[in-house]
């Protein structure tokens, strides 16, 4: 992950209302035991409803999203958890979380700054029918990880914004390229793909033991509570806490953004002082 930042080195009211999951669910028809309410009054209230300044169709986005799976996936070490429980239940406490930190970043990571992955992330995700805390843990990982890690081989070789790793990639990927080097560009499509492929294998195993894969490839997603480093940094629980850690992350982005939208497009970073493993 992070070279520069990435968790396995150190790094150095109404639009609330609209991001509430339970808010883009379709409202029931009126019947004709409302009479109360003409046509016309009624479409404008339905369209007042979906007013959504982060998407067109916001009916389509909410068809578009899978359920968090209901059993356990093969191999998984920890039952599914999907990102709109995770995200909102997150709580920093020093004791069970890396150190977070929170600073003005003016890097350029894969040869652009912070707040234009944070934004492109944020808005390929939605468009890609994301909810809102998928689309936020997505930008917790780009604020996380930096730049993509190119120190890796054979199945843990890295790829994009994400650093996700070749086996969790061919293994969950629903919209991988011809060549898996294409998801290391900043062009729009490249981060299309990126996005397409981290939700693929958050839909397919919970965001919880997507998290733990990406910390430590298939051991960690089978095994989360197995330690698997020598440094003495690392917690005992690693692969929980950088789970916990970076679904904080989230939670901070996504609490800015519903506070000042123009936080998409800043430099602040929201990341975790996270070792090496």
């Amino acid at each position: 992950m992070i070279s520069s930042a990435s968790s396995r080195s150190n790094p150095s009211s109404f639009l609330a209302s609209l991001l509430k999951p339970s808010t883009r669910t379709q409202p029931a028809p009126q019947t004709r035991t409302q009479p109360s309410e003409g046509a016309s009054a009624a479409a404008l209230r339905n369209k007042m409803f979906y007013t959504d300044s982060f998407e067109s169709s916001p009916s389509a986005r909410t068809q578009s999203l899978p359920p968090t799976p209901t059993t356990r996936p093969e191999g998984a070490g920890s039952d599914p958890l999907g990102a709109d429980a995770l995200v909102p239940a997150s709580s920093h406490d020093a004791s069970k979380d890396y150190p977070a930190l929170s600073y003005a970043d003016d890097k350029q990571y894969n040869g652009q700054p912070l707040g234009f992955w944070k934004k492109n992330v944020w808005d390929s995700a939605i468009k890609s029918g994301a909810a809102p805390e998928e689309a936020a843990l997505l930008v917790a990982q780009v604020m996380q990880e930096g730049g993509t890690d190119f120190n890796k081989s054979g199945d843990a070789t890295n790829y994009g914004p994400f650093n996700l790793n070749k086996d969790l990639l061919q293994t969950y990927g629903k919209h991988l390229p011809d060549d898996l080097q294409k998801l290391n560009g900043s062009s729009p499509e490249a981060i299309d793909l990126n996005v397409r492929n981290a939700l693929d294998a958050m839909r397919a195993v919970g965001a919880n033991n997507y998290l733990h894969h990406v910390r430590g490839g298939r051991t960690n997603f089978e095994h989360p509570g197995q330690r698997i480093s020598d440094n003495p940094n690392v917690k005992g629980d690693d692969a929980f806490a950088f789970e916990r850690s970076l679904t904080n992350n989230a939670r901070l982005f996504l609490e800015a953004f519903q506070s000042n939208p123009s936080s998409l497009t800043d430099h602040q970073r929201f990341a975790s002082d996270i070792p090496n493993i």
